[in-house]
């Protein structure tokens, strides 16, 4: 089932489902950093996806696949300015120096924890003491 982000309430109820994983897919600060900078932030594996630990009303904790420690992700103040389209969330860094620049996260289910298509039931007829199908009087 893909995950479908319209704003941050819908965000907070994805992470707090079994099996949420956001995983960046670009950061364009690191992007202009030197090829060193970025070698050690993939080292750290800031790159993988991440499954959430813990979450808070402020913030989530994140536990970052075959790394020690953990990453937070908090959106208290400054999430005023977080765009969201379909499975991706777009994070304004504000730093104050040179250009804006953003981390955009893809969301996603760990394997095995997909939910479950909702499946619609049909209304049952209307019967009549008898058992027999009454008309639809509506």
């Amino acid at each position: 089932m893909a995950v479908i982000l319209r704003n941050m309430s819908e965000f907070k109820r994805f992470l707090g489902k079994p099996g949420a994983m956001i995983q960046v897919v670009r950061n364009t600060f690191m992007d202009r950093q030197p090829e060193a900078a970025r070698a050690a932030y993939r080292d750290k594996g800031m790159y993988l996806p991440r499954t959430v630990q813990a979450i808070s009303r402020k913030a989530a904790v994140f536990a970052l696949k075959g790394h020690p420690g953990t990453v937070w992700l908090y959106w208290d103040k400054g999430a005023r300015g977080w765009r969201f389209n379909g499975d991706t969330v777009m994070v304004p860094l504000t730093m104050g120096l040179g250009p804006p620049d953003e981390i955009v996260y893809r969301c996603s289910f760990a394997d095995g924890f997909e939910p479950a298509r909702a499946v619609k039931t049909r209304k049952a007829e209307a019967r009549d003491w008898h058992g027999e199908a009454m008309p639809n009087l509506i």
